[in-house]
């Protein structure tokens, strides 16, 4: 059996399905979450903490065995995280986190970063050799948390560098949530900006990358995404076509300078750590669909 993992953020939007895939991989978790989960999943034992609280880790810290972490708790809010104070106090709240967790002999961490990280403005392939010049306090207390937990714990780190999510319990009006509740209405579906091309993963997808990560050789930065970027237009088309209703997509081009035409990793790093892990939306976008079907 796995090493025991200690997961963070356990019911949150990333958090949920990293804990259905250790769970699936038999792999068992120190589950922590601010909100009662409600689950009794084999292998899992839960902890009630706020983590941003010295009372809060200091129970999770000693709740049980775990030499793995994964860190996904964060603020979260939809709109308010890119600048909420609360960035900062997560960025604290963590490094102790993590510190106390290698005090206790501690060996692995994996913590999640953001595209956010990155210059948006820089020529060049978006990897993790592009320029750090991140332009909202939730990319700077992420990066800085990067260069904290660097010094910590050096190559028994792997920051995972998210790019472009969608996945079950997603924000109601975030893109591809609102779009599918639009196209299910009979309302129009609205893409202002459809000929950006992005990388959007499932977070189902996200998860394996992180507990491959977690087995694996790599450390450090590790970009992670679908390998597999269309335009904002292609993914509103692919939710269209499947809900039957292409009918209602209404495509526009609004340019803005500030906001790169293409924004899609490369992901060598984390192809090299676990093969060529893909997903298309054309599969990914269905699948989610029909786990959110209404009832």
């Amino acid at each position: 059996m796995s090493d025991p993992v200690l997961l963070t953020g356990a019911t949150g939007f990333v958090g949920r399905a990293v804990l259905a895939e250790l769970v699936a991989r038999g792999v068992p978790v120190q589950a922590v979450f601010r909100r009662a989960p409600g689950l009794n999943l084999p292998g899992v034992t839960w902890h009630p903490a706020d983590l941003l609280t010295e009372a809060g880790r200091k129970v999770v810290l000693d709740a049980g065995p775990a030499p793995r972490l994964i860190h996904c708790a964060w603020e979260v809010e939809h709109g308010a995280f890119w600048t909420s104070p609360a960035n900062a106090v997560w960025r604290a709240a963590s490094v102790d986190l993590v510190q106390g967790f290698l005090t206790r002999g501690g060996q692995r961490v994996v913590a999640l970063g953001t595209c956010a990280e990155y210059d948006a403005t820089a020529t060049g392939p978006w990897d993790e050799n592009r320029p750090m010049a991140p332009a909202t306090p939730y990319g700077q207390a992420k990066a800085a948390l990067f260069h904290d937990l660097s010094a910590l714990c050096g190559p028994r780190l792997v920051w995972a560098r998210l790019f472009h999510l969608y996945g079950p319990g997603e924000d109601s009006r975030r893109l591809i949530p609102a779009l599918a509740t639009a196209l299910r209405q009979g309302l129009p579906a609205e893409v202002r900006k459809a000929e950006l091309i992005r990388d959007y993963a499932s977070t189902a997808h996200v998860a394996r990358c992180l507990a491959g990560l977690l087995d694996s050789p790599a450390f450090g930065a590790v970009d992670i995404g679908s390998a597999e970027p269309r335009s904002l237009g292609d993914l509103a088309g692919i939710l269209a076509r499947h809900l039957g209703r292409p009918d209602l997509l209404r495509l526009s081009h609004r340019i803005d300078p500030e906001e790169p035409q293409v924004m899609a990793p490369r992901l060598a790093r984390l192809h090299a750590a676990l093969g060529p892990l893909r997903e298309r939306p054309e599969t990914g976008l269905p699948a989610l669909l029909e786990t959110s079907a209404p009832g």
